[in-house]
């Protein structure tokens, strides 16, 4: 069975809610990687425009629904990758960091993140935010 322990870092502030600066990962028997989730629909739609609070929810749902048809659940995550696009103020960086921790809420240990990305745009206009993220077991 895979152990994790989380490492703090005593220089850095406590983000503990959702992510650790960092994570001794041990017994992986397998890995499960989700590439960068925009919120598209099957057929490539862009969902809830503009809204990065909408659309961190649609991504969170669902990858949530796409790891339990994988055998696996938020529990499993070790590392996220968090990229969002300029026109995401600030303020809003809370609300998302609050959905995460929402959806994070039952790990034990809490993932890793990595630097997060602010960049000109996504691949269709519209699009806001996108997360990749990493599982194990």
């Amino acid at each position: 069975m895979i152990k994790k322990i989380a490492v703090p870092n005593p220089n850095a502030p406590d983000m503990s809610a959702f992510f650790n600066w960092g994570m001794k990962v041990s017994d992986i028997r397998e890995w499960f990687f989700v590439t960068g989730r925009p919120a598209w629909s099957a057929n490539g739609t862009v969902l809830h425009p503009d809204d990065p609070i909408a659309q961190t929810r649609f991504i969170l749902e669902d990858v949530g629904a796409y790891l339990k048809a994988n055998g696996y659940d938020p529990t499993d995550i070790i590392r996220i990758e968090y990229t969002l696009t300029k026109g995401v103020a600030g303020e809003r960086f809370q609300e998302i960091f609050g959905l995460f921790a929402t959806f994070l809420q039952d790990a034990k240990v809490k993932p890793t993140a990595s630097t997060l990305r602010i960049v000109d745009s996504l691949g269709a206009p519209g699009l806001c935010v996108e997360y990749e993220f990493w599982a194990a077991q």
